[in-house]
C-alpha cells in the first residue's frame, strides 16, 4: 500500500514538475492561483501550496468523508461538501481576517 496515492504536478505544456505521496484518497479538489486543495475520503481537508505541493497549514479533521471543495471568488472561505449531506464552511484567510 505504500505509495498508493500520489499528487503529481505538471506544467501547462505537459512537463512532469515533481510528485508527493499521500497518505490518503483525494476525492475532491480545487485550485486556486497558489493553492490546491484537497479533500479526502479519509475525512481530511489539505491545502497544499501549488508550486511545491507541500502542505500549506496542517491538515483540518473534518470527521466525515469529504465529497466537494470549492473556494469562494473571494477566496476569503472554502465550502467543505461532506458525505453526511453538511456544508463546513472554513474561513480561509490568516488567523486574525477570519
Amino acid at each position: 500500500l505504500q505509495d498508493r496515492f500520489a499528487l503529481h504536478l505538471y506544467s501547462v505544456n505537459g512537463k512532469h514538475l515533481s510528485t508527493v505521496p499521500l497518505d490518503e484518497e483525494v476525492t475532491a479538489m480545487c485550485l486556486t492561483e497558489d493553492f490546491v486543495v484537497l479533500g479526502t475520503m479519509q475525512c481530511g481537508l489539505e491545502i497544499r501550496d501549488l508550486q511545491s505541493l507541500q502542505a500549506a497549514v496542517p491538515p483540518v479533521p473534518m470527521r466525515v468523508p469529504v465529497h466537494s471543495v470549492s473556494i469562494t471568488k473571494e477566496k476569503s472561505h472554502i465550502l467543505v461538501g461532506l458525505e453526511d449531506g453538511k456544508l463546513i464552511v472554513v474561513g480561509a484567510g490568516q488567523p486574525a481576517e477570519v
